[in-house]
């Protein structure tokens, strides 16, 4: 099984242009880290930063999109932030030493789907509107999978008391005016700042101008 050189789409910078097409769908940036769900040489699911590293620590994630899985009834790539506690600080030492000292932590906020083989062969022309779709089409009815009897392993029916995988809609927005509204909105709240996306986007490997971030002056570019 090969694993590609370049793992996820990427965005380019927002320059304050109106967006294009009518409008855009604007979805808020966690300060955490780009994390992506895919198998290993050996076949198991993990999630991995963009730059191919391994988190560990992340069972009950891994838990629920196997869930979803099962419902796409094929093995899916996603993509999305991984945050732990709401910040980047906390993110950054659960993943780097947090979670050498035994249990689970962390949420994964996801934004995107295609099959791993789509994935793997970078050919997904479906659009991001309907993949976003079904994106909240297989975490709704893996929620409703779920009966409430079957425990996961070690856990003894005792799960994180905090969002496991939450899905990011995103708004819609017409013009700059709301784009600004909107992510003054999310910094005010301390979040980083928000992400366009062009609804007709497809998923490439690669940096695009099809996704654009719109960031708070006080982050670096990351």
């Amino acid at each position: 099984m090969i694993r590609p050189s370049s793992l996820c789409a990427l965005a380019g910078t927002w320059g304050g242009n109106a967006p294009a097409n009518g409008g855009c769908i604007a979805e808020q940036k966690h300060d955490g880290w780009r994390a992506l769900h895919f198998r290993d040489h050996e076949g198991k699911p993990a999630l991995w930063t963009r730059n191919g590293y391994r988190i560990e620590g992340i069972g009950h994630i891994l838990h629920k999109l196997a869930a979803m899985e099962e419902v796409a009834g094929e093995p899916m790539f996603f993509d999305g932030e991984f945050q732990v506690d709401g910040c980047l600080s906390a993110t950054k030492a659960w993943c780097e030493r947090g979670y050498k000292t035994g249990g689970e932590a962390g949420t994964f906020h996801v934004f995107d789907v295609l099959t791993e083989r789509e994935w793997r062969a970078n050919d997904c022309d479906r659009p991001l509107i309907d993949r976003k779709a079904i994106l909240k089409q297989l975490f709704d009815e893996s929620g409703r999978l779920d009966d409430g009897w079957e425990w996961r392993a070690g856990t003894y029916g005792k799960e994180p008391d905090h969002p496991i995988v939450e899905i990011l809609e995103g708004e819609w927005c017409n013009d700059v005016p709301e784009i600004m509204d909107l992510a003054n909105r999310v910094w005010v709240a301390g979040g980083e700042g928000l992400v366009l996306k062009d609804a007709e986007s497809v998923y490439r490997r690669e940096r695009s101008k099809d996704w654009l971030k719109v960031k708070h002056p006080r982050y670096k570019a990351k």
